[in-house]
């Protein structure tokens, strides 16, 4: 039988046919990998791509701009033709990327992309969320080129006053600022999610940034080095950060680290952070309780707070604070959100701005599900590397793999996550875990002894809230502590990972309620089949993923739950900066357009014109 078979497959028309269909099959294969990656790439998740638009002819001016930039900087920080995409969304290619080693090499880059009619778009880390911080080309409405002016080499962090204040240049990380002030015995002014990636200092002044810190507020200064673009076109420098000394000795001492308390003018009163948060968000009745607690297009402060890269942020002064003398982590479970809301206002904000509880974090249900169905990985290289440098290179790494032009590249990492993800324990102490499985609602607070008693009073407001109240209290040991903090912080990147692993659509949402509002926004049930929500509760500042069921359209249901969020009250964004994905209030717009008259920097930003002079005539 065997060698009749071979005689039979050694005719020369078996194997023929034997060819076509292998090839038929590989054709059939590859086609439906083709079709499947197609579908694949249409559906909405919580990360996606922007095309760039390429194409533009240059003018000499934008033809010779290189070689300036090259002079100014050096051949070795200047690169050409960059294609760059964003934390989760957009995408574009730079006419160039530049990466200045001085204050003084920033303002002359400013000037030559002016002269050379190009737009600038001032960048940090690269850690947007919305797409405001790589280059976008027509399909935005951007007429011009744009120049990426990278501010990393600039990261020196300088402690004055004793400590009680940084200076900060643009490039330095909040990480670093925070380890910074940490060697000194005290406490940075902002913990976001995203720290592990080392957002600068300079994207927080830019666009606000909260995080957790529910004592400290969200990044606010009033003394700062930046540089705006005049009407006449010329590239200023603004200084009120309350140094002595000409600008280039400033620049010199700035740039070597060197600045010393003599340094310093003592007569500079300006803030540096914003002093009457606390105050604010404890006010939650009446009026007052109306108000959304802090959101990114507050007009409130001078340039260039909120800016969102409207001007080129150089340098700013940040107020530290004190460390507390003991802390204590408390995972507290509740049934419904009305307690939840009944317990933050009763035992977290009652006691005024001097007793606020270091942070209170918010986490439902569908949360605690989406991270223990998909986070448990990210949990556990936590535990492992930390957060730092060697997080961010992994990071960094998953980015660049899900942006190669291969089939499936941009979804295969998170597909492997979701796969391994059951290969891991639950991160979640088992004590807590037996209070997930009973409860639908759970706050992370963190309490801090600052010498004042303020522990103790936090604990008899709890205690007493506890006896008339179905809750669930867990004091978190020195161990559990970090694996709750990385359940909290595995949050976001679990939820994309969830949808891609489930084959779901997604999106992703924050915003801010007005502080006395205790409902959440209305979705219809049937949409959602995960409705994701977590949030830095004390202010009521809130993150929503949602992974829609099959059939829904992704976008027009985005669009419906915003316009929900504006019916109540609230604002949009909250912390993630408007991108290209919000359309930031006219009075924020005003101010943006009066910052950059000329439409220089970030242009299409918050659906402002991408057009040179907005559009308008000159």
């Amino acid at each position: 039988m065997a060698s009749r078979v071979q005689r039979l497959l050694s005719k020369p028309m078996l194997r023929s046919l034997g060819f076509a269909a292998w090839t038929g099959g590989a054709f059939s294969a590859g086609y439906a990998l083709r079709r499947n990656d197609e579908a694949q790439s249409t559906r909405m998740l919580p990360s996606g791509w922007r095309a760039c638009c390429d194409g533009v002819r240059l003018t000499k001016a934008q033809e010779a701009l290189r070689p300036q930039l090259e002079a100014i900087v050096g051949a070795a920080h200047v690169q050409s033709a960059v294609e760059q995409h964003g934390s989760r969304l957009g995408r574009g290619v730079a006419f160039a990327v530049v990466r200045p080693g001085t204050l003084q090499q920033c303002v002359e880059c400013v000037q030559a992309c002016v002269d050379a009619d190009v737009a600038v778009l001032p960048q940090g880390a690269n850690t947007g969320l919305t797409g405001g911080s790589v280059p976008r080309g027509a399909e935005k409405g951007n007429d011009r080129p744009t120049v990426v002016i990278n501010m990393a080499r600039l990261d020196a962090i300088i402690p004055i006053d004793e400590g009680q204040r940084l200076v900060c240049l643009a490039g330095a990380g909040i990480h670093s600022a925070l380890q910074k002030a940490a060697a000194i015995g005290r406490e940075s002014h902002s913990v976001l999610g995203s720290i592990f990636l080392n957002p600068t200092t300079a994207a927080g002044v830019a666009f606000g940034s909260g995080g957790t810190q529910l004592r400290k507020g969200p990044v606010y200064t009033e003394r700062l080095l930046y540089v705006r673009v005049n009407e006449q076109g010329k590239a200023e420098v603004v200084n009120t950060l309350g140094l002595r000394g000409t600008q280039s000795q400033q620049f010199a001492k700035l740039e070597s680290g060197t600045l010393c308390q003599d340094d310093v003018d003592g007569r500079c009163t300006l803030p540096a952070s914003e002093r009457a948060y606390g105050e604010r968000v404890c006010a939650c009745d009446g009026h007052a309780g109306k108000a959304v607690a802090r959101f990114n297009a507050s007009t409130a402060g001078p340039p260039p707070n909120r800016s969102e890269g409207k001007v080129l942020i150089l340098a700013s002064v940040h107020d530290t604070f004190p460390s507390p003398r003991a802390s204590e982590v408390l995972w507290i479970s509740l049934r419904d959100l009305a307690a939840a809301q009944q317990l933050k206002r009763h035992v977290c904000l009652s006691g005024g701005a001097r007793d606020l509880p270091t942070s209170c974090e918010y986490m439902d249900k569908d949360a605690l599900t989406a991270v223990d169905e998909a986070g448990r990985v990210m949990c556990y290289v936590l535990s492992l590397v930390g957060i730092g440098k060697k997080l961010k290179q992994m990071w960094d790494l998953k980015l660049t793999f899900e942006g190669l032009p291969l089939p499936f590249a941009p979804v295969i990492a998170d597909k492997a996550l979701f796969f391994f993800n059951r290969l891991f324990p639950c991160a979640l102490p088992a004590p807590i875990q037996k209070m997930a499985a009973e409860y639908e609602h759970h706050l992370l607070v963190e309490v801090g002894d600052f010498g004042g008693g303020e522990a103790d009073r936090f604990m008899a407001r709890l205690k007493e809230f506890e006896a008339t109240h179905p809750i669930a209290v867990h004091k978190c040991s020195a161990a559990e502590q970090p694996w709750v903090k990385y359940f909290r912080f595995a949050a976001a990147p679990a939820f994309r990972t969830w949808c891609i692993g489930m084959g779901l659509e997604g999106v992703s949402v924050d915003y801010a309620l007005p502080k006395g509002e205790c409902d959440a926004p209305p979705l219809p049930e049937e949409m959602a089949a995960l409705r994701m929500r977590y949030s830095h509760f004390g202010c009521n500042v809130v993150h929503e993923d949602i992974a829609f069921r099959p059939g829904v359209d992704a976008h027009e249901a985005k669009m419906s739950f915003k316009h929900a969020v504006e019916a109540m009250g609230g604002k949009l964004p909250a912390e993630h900066g408007h991108g290209t994905e919000y359309a930031a209030p006219e009075d924020a717009q005003r101010r943006w357009q009066q910052m950059d008259p000329l439409n220089v920097f970030n242009p299409g930003v918050g659906g402002l014109s991408g057009q040179k002079r907005y559009g308008k005539s000159a």
